[in-house]
């Protein structure tokens, strides 16, 4: 049973929500049992009617069509996060990234500057405010489960892991910031992100 690609599926799809449960334990808000099972469950869900469509896409057209276009998304978009991990690095220096594309979205603002104004306006988060970030953070669990379907990577796999990586992310994302090593997370974070996502489009063109 392959475990590879469903493991990489989670774990790629859930470094956002690391990242946000970082900022919120670097500003001191706390998020509750409750949310994040709510979070986990809307993620999860997610997830799991984007790989649906993905397989069903996946049925109507040639195999060898459809994986080495998955692959080849899955690479890109790695290569992608390098190339916007330089970029926010020649912006902290105050060099010309107009050249870029930036993306200046709610959530982008949220997963590069930890800007959690746009979503509360407290130090608490309420019932609304978790809907809101649990909708932004199925954002990428939706391209990933329809890539992972277009590759027909098991589905009960990935949702099993996608579950319990998704409460592993949050718990550990507000428990690291104690030490400095969370620092260095935070800026490499779309070097991390980079480098699943090329594994794993390099694993399944090559396995």
């Amino acid at each position: 049973m392959n475990i590879f690609s469903p493991l990489l599926l989670s774990l790629s799809s859930h470094l956002d929500t690391f990242r946000v449960s970082n900022f919120c334990s670097l500003k001191k808000m706390s998020i509750e049992k409750a949310q994040i099972l709510l979070i986990s469950i809307i993620t999860t869900f997610t997830t799991f009617i984007s790989m649906c469509i993905g397989e069903l896409i996946s049925k109507l057209l040639l195999k060898e069509i459809v994986v080495p276009f998955g692959c080849m998304l899955l690479i890109f978009i790695g290569t992608y996060f390098f190339v916007e991990h330089v970029r926010l690095k020649k912006k902290s220096r105050n060099e010309d990234t107009s050249y870029y594309v930036e993306d200046n979205s709610k959530f982008g603002l949220l997963l590069k500057e930890g800007n959690l104004s746009l979503f509360t306006h407290s130090n608490y988060i309420n019932f609304k405010d978790t809907l809101s970030l649990s909708i932004f953070l199925s954002k990428t669990n939706i391209l990933l489960g329809l890539i992972a379907g277009l590759l027909n990577i098991s589905i009960p796999l990935s949702i099993f892991f996608n579950f319990i990586i998704s409460i592993l992310m949050i718990l550990i994302g507000s428990f690291i910031t104690k030490f400095s090593f969370s620092n260095w997370l935070l800026k490499n974070f779309y070097i991390l992100s980079g480098v699943l996502l090329i594994l794993w489009g390099l694993g399944e063109y090559l396995i």
